[in-house]
Parts: structure tokens; sequence; C-alpha cells
């Protein structure tokens, strides 16, 4: 019968375990100097090893004949150990056996001595599963435990436990395994295997294995039994519905110089090769995340822990990505991704985290215009261009001779607007609205960029309402400090022959609806007559 390659290659000494050194070596210590606890606990993230360690340290401290500190796994004890003939060895899985009756069970049995091994042996694993009631009834065994019991506790959630638990055991924490580990151990299993497989496949087994190794050797597992004898890179990324780092860094390309369009097509691309969005908007944060590093990092190669040559490839591309907009897009992955876990569109979330990253590079660069513009403003360092044509009295139209007016304004005469008594509305101030803003233009630039990002929401009673929207309230508070409001209105009074008022809000929809409703209600009074309608 076929085993699995993360039981087949189980470590079987301590010597094996990869990556907890700082584990294994105390108790290969205490083993050799006899000075072994009787309560353990083994706390880390799955696939680091913590089972492992417990079954060998069972056949460790019950060994005839250890090797400095490990099990022979040749003497009668570790063979029947191993071959689960020999019952003083004992699994507990704690949630299933969670209750208080399964703990006062166990705690009747542990008294009983050991039937051929030294030390009984209780591994529990998950045991941050236990109710509160079955902690209380294991604390007297924990704290006085017979001279031949040893309990060892596993937990991936040691936070979970009393702390009236912990402090009756020896605890030893173990680490997420390296990268680097992770891959010296899949390619000794492919030599024993005789499987030639490309170091770029390992990698990417690796970097979905969040660090632990029965998840790797799964992973392994089921991509070389996809074709016999050799696994290579896009093997893998088939078998594991993985999307080629190439397409990550062409999306990147196309969110970084707003060509929707084409990143919207890359994911309908991504849909119709059957990949999973889930595991794609991981993969696109871990992209970011390699930016983020290939950009701060004074030796980004160690840390993102992949070749040379790839490890540039992600410095490059971060060059023009400032830090703030790396960390502002793994916000926006990060929301979608929990998002995208409990909805059945999830094609959605991605395209609107896409979009939202385009709008993000778009503020980026509103804000250098900004900052320019706050420069412009504080140095007082620009000039305004003089009109060079002349024109006779007679030939001026009027929109010139709104002009004319508009220029006294910049020296400062005192001008006098005489209403010229038209009706005027807001379709109209619309239209002429683009010569209006080229005569501000010429005039303040600063007070050009200002304006022309605001939006004309309404005209009543000449009071004329512009709106900016969100994300442009530095526009909207620089362009209401009275000098600059007074210069607006007073160019807008000239070009119209009307004393005008300018309120500048921020437009949130609600200027729009409050304009309606005074439509609405002025129709009704025009109507059924004012002495009719109440209005309250």
């Amino acid at each position: 019968m076929y085993q699995a390659l993360y039981r087949q290659y189980r470590p079987k000494t301590f010597d094996e375990v990869l990556g907890q050194d700082h584990v294994t070596k105390t108790l290969k210590n205490q083993i050799k100097t006899g000075n072994i606890g009787h309560a353990y606990l083994f706390a880390g993230t799955k696939g680091t090893g913590k089972t492992s360690t417990a079954k060998i340290f069972a056949r460790a401290v019950n060994c005839l004949n250890t090797v400095d500190g490990n099990p022979c796994n040749q003497c009668e004890i570790c063979k029947g150990i191993l071959e689960e003939s020999i019952m003083d060895v004992i699994e507990m899985d704690a949630a299933s056996n969670r209750k208080i009756e399964d703990i006062r069970e166990l705690r009747d049995k542990v008294v009983y001595p050991p039937s051929r091994t030294k030390y009984k042996i209780y591994i529990v694993d998950e045991v941050h599963m236990l109710t509160n009631e079955a902690f209380n009834a294991l604390l007297k065994t924990l704290e006085e435990p017979p001279k031949h019991l040893i309990f060892i506790l596993a937990t991936t959630e040691m936070e979970k436990l009393p702390q009236t638990i912990l402090s009756r055991c020896q605890r030893f924490d173990f680490r997420r395994l390296t990268t680097k580990d992770l891959i010296a151990n899949m390619k000794k299993i492919c030599s024993d295997l005789n499987i030639l497989v490309e170091d770029r496949a390992l990698q990417l087994i690796a970097r979905n294995s969040d660090g632990a190794m029965r998840d790797a050797l799964s992973l392994l597992d089921q991509c070389i039994s996809y074709r016999e004898g050799e696994l290579t890179y896009e093997d893998a990324l088939d078998i594991l519905g993985i999307t080629n780092t190439e397409l990550f860094f062409s999306m990147v390309d196309d969110i970084k110089y707003k060509r929707l369009e084409d990143a919207l097509l890359k994911v309908d691309e991504i849909i119709q090769l059957g990949k999973d969005i889930n595991q794609f908007i991981k993969d696109l944060i871990y992209h970011f995340r390699n930016l983020l590093i290939g950009k701060t990092s004074k030796n980004p190669i160690d840390i993102m822990d992949m070749d040379e040559e790839t490890a540039k490839l992600y410095i490059d591309q971060g060059k023009d990505l400032s830090i703030d907009y790396m960390l502002k897009s793994i916000d926006i992955l990060m929301e979608s991704e929990n998002k995208a876990k409990w909805t059945t569109q999830p094609r959605i979330i991605l395209e609107m985290a896409i979009i939202r990253m385009i709008e993000l590079e778009e503020q980026a660069s509103l804000e250098e215009r900004v900052k320019k513009l706050e420069g412009i403003i504080s140095g007082g360092d620009f000039t305004v261009a003089k009109p060079t044509t002349k024109v006779s009295r007679q030939e001026k139209k009027p929109q010139e001779r709104s002009r004319e007016k508009v220029e006294k304004i910049e020296d400062k005469e005192p001008v006098q607007i005489l209403d010229d008594g038209k009706e005027l509305d807001l379709e109209t101030i619309k239209k002429e609205w683009p010569k209006l803003l080229k005569l501000v233009k010429d005039k303040k630039i600063n007070v050009y960029a200002l304006l022309v990002e605001g939006n004309l929401l309404s005209f009543k009673n000449n009071n004329l309402t512009i709106g900016y929207k969100d994300g442009y309230g530095f526009h909207r508070d620089a362009i209401s400090q009275p000098h600059n409001k007074e210069f607006v209105e007073q160019i807008v009074s000239s070009y119209f022959n009307k004393n005008i008022e300018i309120n500048f809000i921020m437009d949130d929809g609600e200027a729009k609806k409050e304009e309606e409703n005074r439509d609405t209600i002025q129709q009704v009074i025009d109507f059924f007559g004012e002495d009719i309608v109440e209005i309250e």
C-alpha cells in the first residue's frame, strides 16, 4: 500500500528534525543526563515537527541503546513503538477527546505502570481543544504525576491554554521552516526517488507551504504524481493552480501605467485557465511584498529568498513605485482577500481591487502636483503673460470687454459691477466656463490650478456653488482663502456683469439633492399658489 511522502520520510531521530535545533539539542541533553521532565509542551504552527519530535522523544527515553541522545531504532523497544505493538506510548487527539469524561478516564488509567517500557507516555495533540472542565481535571495529574508517566502536549494555538497548564510544563516553541531547509529536504527526497526536478518548481512548492514541511511534502507528492520521472516549473504551476510569475509582473505594469482594460483582460485569462482567484490574490500580495522588500532592504535577495536574477526583476519594477503606494496596495489586497473568502463572486472583488490600485496611482500623481503647487504658492515665483494685441474700442466684443475688467482686477483697481438685468442660468455659465477658466489662468495660474478641479453644481439668486470631490479637500480649502475667493468672484462677476457670490464645498451629492428639492418645491408653489402651499 502506498504511503504518503510525509509519512515515508518522517524523521526518526532528533538529528533528522529540520530547523528545530534549539529544541532537539535540549531534549538530547536531557536524555543523556537523565534529567527527564514529567510534562512537556510543544507549541508551533502546523507541519513544523511537533508530533514527530514527541514520538522520537518517546522512543529515546525508553531506548535500550541510545546514540548521543537519539533512539537507536533497532532495539526491541524502539521497534515495538515504531510498529505500534507496544501500548505504553499513547497518542490522543484532544479535538475528539475534549470532554471532562475523557480526561477522567485518562486520569484513571495513568496510575497503572507501563507493561514493557520504563516510561508510559501520553502524546496529546491539539491540546487547546480541551474544555475548561477537562483542563481542570488534568491539572492535578500534571502537577503530581506518577514517576513512570510523561505528558507531551502539542498545540498550534498556545494562547488558548490556561496559565495553570503552561506553568506545569516545559515549553518548547517550534519555528516555521526556512525555504532553504524545505528545498534541501525535497531535493534529497527527489534524489532518493530518482525524480528530476527544476529548482524553480521546488521554490514554488516551498513558497506555498508556509514554512510547514508536511505541507511541502504533500504538495510535492501531488506534483510528482502528475508526470513520471520529471517535475518542471510549468507542471507545478498547473497542478497547484498558481499563476506564472510573469503574469504578475505584467499586471503590476498595467496597474502602474493605468492600463485598466489590459489588467481586467488578464483577470479574464486567469478565470479561463481555471486558476483559483483566492490563490491569485494571495500571490499578488506576495508579489507586492517582494517589491516592497526590493525597494527598502539593503540585502533584498537574502530576505526574498530567491535567485539573484528573479530578485533583480522585483527591484527594477519597484523603482518607479513609492513605498506609500506599495503599502496601500497591500492593504487593499489583504482587505480583498478577506472579502473573497466569503463571496460567491471573488472575480468582482479582484477587479475592484485592481481599479482601486489604479486610482491610488492617480492620487499619487495628484499629490505630486499639489506639492509643486504648494511650492509655487509659498514662493510666489510665477509670472503672468501680458496681452500684446491692441484692439480698438469699437471692435471689442462683449467677452473682450469682460477681459478688460478682469485685467483691472490684477492691478487691484476697483471695478464697478453693474447688473445688466439679463437672465443668467447654470447652463449659460457652464457654456462660458472654459473661456472664464482661461482668463483666470492668464492672471493667476496658481488659482486656476485650484479652480479647474471644481465642478459647477448650482446657480441660484446670484449664488454659484462649486463642488470638489473626495480627495480634493486641499484644493477646496486653498481656493476658499479670502484673497483667492474674492479674486474668483470679481472675475466671474465682471465676466457676466452681475454681482455673483461663490460657495466652494465638498461635493458628496447633497448639494445636487438640495437643488433638486428646491426646484421641486418651486414647481409646486408655481402650480398651486404661494397661499395654499405650506413648507414644513
